[in-house]
């Protein structure tokens, strides 16, 4: 088992070599697994050696695609395995502190789901018992970690085309009507589309921004009474450098952002009209009272609703980064989010940066685990930096009921 090379306590130091390989063990095995585990079973730097849930079923389609790998309806059994180096989280996020607490007490690296806990105070313990611990935790929003995303930090980084001022990012899609669980249905903190989708949206803009956001003014709101949580925020950012951002998400499923990705074309238009409304559509000709919850389940590993256990095919598709507009602007240009890549409207000339490649996010998350157990590299996307995305959640829940600017504390830089 390899811990985090040079931790401060209880860690040991590597030399690196590439047939290092990190072997996995899975905690949780819903919808975000399904996402990662192929990027996982397909890195040469990894080997899944084991996954715990309590559904019998889904281990057992688990157990069909990995049957060299071990599994377990305890959570701690899986964890006193000494080949596992590193444990992916993805329960639901009540559960993420005992899980997190759990793998680390054995000596295990994490990666967690987003968002990482559901209060700042849960978030402090479990970035002071990872240090303490000497392992590493970090949170997995894996959207900041896009090819395009990072080209776009170099930019500020470099000040390849002058000073950041501000950025924009909208996204309307149809979260609150496909199949949800209890917990993204249930009010409060957890639930709803600013704490399942607004950890993404937001630490994008942080990574982007270079993290260090001082103030916010926002709000959430529940339109269909059906539908309890929220469905919709917005909020105005400011950094401390300066720059200046506003963020816009809606899943009440009207209109479709990614007609402003990709428009129209010789092709018609883009998205499919005759799929207009389609969640809406599905929730509403449903006749069985357990019809969504069954869905929900069907959307968990090996079921129905899920995606096959494939090797990558081709380039990535960026499906949810290209969900909708990100404008980003420079002193000397503006630069968004485009099917090809990223696109740059100069001082003189727009021109096209090409970024289409077979990694995406789910790579560049796993390979900065990599590098910071095997070399001791700081790893991006830490605990301080989940806590401080939890924070700015919060921060804009408090502004929408106390309508006013909040002032945050426990922001932390981006890690390059």
């Amino acid at each position: 088992m390899l811990r985090a090379s040079g931790a401060s306590q209880g860690g040991r130091r590597m030399t690196t070599e590439n047939s290092t390989v990190l072997g996995i063990g899975i905690i949780g095995l819903g919808g975000a697994a399904v996402a990662m585990v192929p990027r996982m079973a397909f890195n040469p730097r990894f080997k899944i050696i084991a996954a715990a849930d309590l559904d019998t079923e889904i281990l057992g389609r688990f157990a069909q695609d990995f049957p060299d790998a071990a599994t377990h309806t305890s959570a701690e059994e899986m964890c006193k395995d000494p080949r596992i180096d590193l444990v992916y989280i993805a329960t639901p996020t009540i559960l993420h502190s005992q899980h997190c607490e759990l793998a680390m007490s054995y000596g295990k690296n994490v990666l967690i789901e987003k968002p990482m806990t559901i209060n700042v105070e849960e978030g402090t313990a479990l970035a002071e018992s990872a240090e303490r611990q000497g392992v590493l935790l970090g949170v997995n929003v894996k959207h900041s970690f896009e090819p395009r995303v990072l080209r776009i930090r170099e930019m500020v980084r470099t000040g390849e085309f002058g000073e950041l001022r501000m950025m924009h990012h909208w996204r309307y899609q149809d979260w609150l009507y496909r199949p949800r669980s209890h917990e993204e249905l249930t009010p409060g903190p957890g639930g709803g589309i600013l704490w399942r989708q607004g950890p993404h949206q937001f630490d994008i803009i942080r990574t982007i921004g270079g993290g260090m956001v001082r103030s916010v003014r926002g709000t959430s709101a529940a339109w269909d009474p059906a539908r309890r949580v929220p469905g919709a925020h917005a909020a105005y950012l400011e950094f401390e450098n300066g720059v200046f951002c506003t963020a816009v998400y809606s899943g009440y499923d009207h209109w479709d952002s990614r007609e402003f990705m990709h428009g129209v074309g010789r092709d018609g238009i883009f998205p499919d009209p005759e799929k207009h409304a389609a969640a809406r559509r599905e929730q509403a000709e449903a006749t069985d009272p357990d019809w969504e919850d069954a869905a929900a389940r069907a959307e968990r590993y090996g079921l129905g609703r899920s995606d096959p256990m494939e090797p990558p095919t081709g380039p990535s598709s960026a499906g949810w980064l290209l969900g909708g507009p990100l404008m980003v602007s420079f002193d000397d240009a503006d630069v968004r989010l485009s099917p090809g890549g990223l696109t740059v409207y100069g001082n003189e000339e727009r021109s096209e940066i090409p970024l289409v490649t077979v990694e995406d996010g789910r790579d560049g998350r796993l390979n900065t685990f990599y590098d910071a157990i095997t070399t001791g590299r700081p790893l991006p996307a830490n605990a301080r930096w989940g806590n401080a995305t939890i924070e700015l959640l919060l921060a804009i829940e408090q502004s929408g009921e106390q309508r006013k600017e909040m002032f945050l504390q426990h922001q932390t830089p981006t890690v390059d």
